[in-house]
């Protein structure tokens, strides 16, 4: 019989670069992670004020409505989307009170950053969209002569073109940015210029036109350093530093990392910090020194917790899980995999949640435990199906299949095998044909009362 299992792990460099490892087991599902997913998926964000805490009174008048604010903004900069998300909100209700369509306008654009720092893209584009028609016809109805307006124009294709190269869209992302950059550059404006120029090097990173990033993020880097917000100078860091690290230049990268995150520590960036700590994880780990990948990715954790971001704490602790099953501590591996799973489910994010079920199905499965391992394998099949991830189907499917077979149920075993194998073949994935194959022709062979 067959007694060797597919394994398949990826890492990802942004989208197009990634890693394959393989060791005995079940196939395993992709952690679909970026070295610099985590600062990656933070958008651009334009500070105008100071850090001073501000006391509110109970009933915002119009002087209150500007200092709420200037504290939403205080608490995105810290990482705190949650409260600078309800912040924004009430500022947003007072000034529709008001009917001040700029102001209304400037406080949508900030609602849709912290939307897609959440990771939702869907709404981030709606208000988003809302804003970038407000400043159009405000600068229509100012006959093209008021700079705010074709700046708030600017941001907002910045930000519209980060959620959709986040939805794979990379050719409008890149039109929208090109115009950002047009309208930034004709009226001098020194931070969307950087910002455009920024988005521009991404795209191009992400359709693998590496000299074309380099040379925008090199631009960016300089107009940033020029401009003197460390929040955004930080970000194209943490980009550029990825960017190196594709190209093989890890002393280089990591070298950028660390700057990156110096000036996310000195903002007072909690999210930023957790971002970077996951970054610099993830270059130790592509490195092939998982302890000090461990270190990295814990404090992460910590930190990303402590703020309530619960989406990028499960996405550490599924990798805290894997390199824990890696060296053999299969018991640690089942808490991270279980935190992975509380933390998914607080954030509601389907994605993570289904990886943390089948990796810890893995690990009930290398323990002999296959009635644990045959439920954990069904939850994350119940996602998948839902998501109509066919490749994962697939893999679980044939998960299924493995635990059937050591349970002994073995007309069971065939039928999910050949419902994995009909899947798999779909996907165009060989290797998985070929084992789940194996595994189909050797009970074959059993059941007929062959060796």
């Amino acid at each position: 019989m067959n007694k060797l299992l597919l394994f398949q792990k990826r890492f990802f460099l942004f989208k197009p670069f990634s890693i394959l490892t393989a060791s005995a087991g079940v196939l395993q599902v992709s952690l679909s992670i970026g070295i610099s997913w985590f600062l990656l998926h933070a958008p651009p964000f334009n500070f105008a004020f100071g850090q001073s805490t501000v006391t509110l009174a109970q009933t915002p008048n119009q002087t209150n409505v500007k200092a709420l604010f200037k504290s939403g903004i205080e608490q995105f900069r810290q990482g705190l989307f949650l409260e600078a998300l309800a912040t924004f909100q009430t500022v947003l209700e007072q000034q529709q009170k008001q009917g001040k369509q700029a102001e209304i306008a400037e406080t949508l654009t900030y609602i849709g950053e912290v939307y897609s720092n959440l990771g939702n893209d869907a709404e981030a584009l709606k208000v988003l969209q809302q804003a970038l028609n407000s400043y159009r016809q405000l600068n229509q109805q100012a006959q093209n002569k008021n700079p705010d307006y074709q700046i708030g124009i600017s941001r907002s294709l910045n930000l519209i073109g980060f959620v959709y190269r986040n939805q794979n869209k990379v050719s409008d992302a890149l039109k929208l940015h090109q115009e950002a950059l047009q309208i930034s550059q004709s009226i001098n404006d020194r931070v969307n210029m950087g910002e455009s120029l920024h988005n521009l090097a991404s795209d191009y990173t992400t359709l693998k036109q590496y000299d074309q990033a380099l040379n925008f993020y090199q631009q960016a880097r300089t107009i940033r350093e020029e401009v003197g917000d460390k929040r955004d100078l930080s970000r194209t860091l943490n980009n550029l530093g990825a960017l190196y690290l594709i190209q093989g230049d890890t002393q280089k990268a990591l070298e950028i990392y660390q700057q990156a995150l110096a000036l996310r520590r000195q903002i007072g960036d909690q999210a930023g910090v957790g971002r970077l700590l996951s970054n610099i994880g993830l270059l130790y780990r592509q490195l092939g020194n998982d302890s000090q990948a461990l270190v990295y990715f814990k404090q992460a954790s910590e930190l990303m917790t402590r703020i309530e971001d619960h989406g990028s704490a499960a996405k550490v602790h599924n990798l805290i899980g894997e390199i824990q099953e890696k060296l053999k501590q299969s018991d640690q591996a089942l808490i991270s995999y279980q935190k992975a799973i509380d933390l998914a489910k607080l954030a509601n994010d389907q994605a993570n949640l289904s990886t943390a079920f089948n990796s810890l199905g893995s690990v009930y499965y290398s323990q002999g435990q296959y009635p644990q391992a045959l439920e954990a394998y069904q939850k994350a099949l119940s996602i998948y199906q839902t998501l109509n991830n066919k490749p994962e189907i697939g893999t679980t499917l044939n998960n299924i299949g493995q635990v059937y077979e050591r349970l002994g149920n073995y007309p069971q075993a065939l039928q999910t095998w050949k419902e994995a194998l009909a899947i798999l073949q779909q996907t165009g994935n060989q290797k998985a044909v070929q084992e789940t194959q194996r595994s189909i022709d050797s009970v074959q062979k059993k059941q007929e009362g062959g060796v």
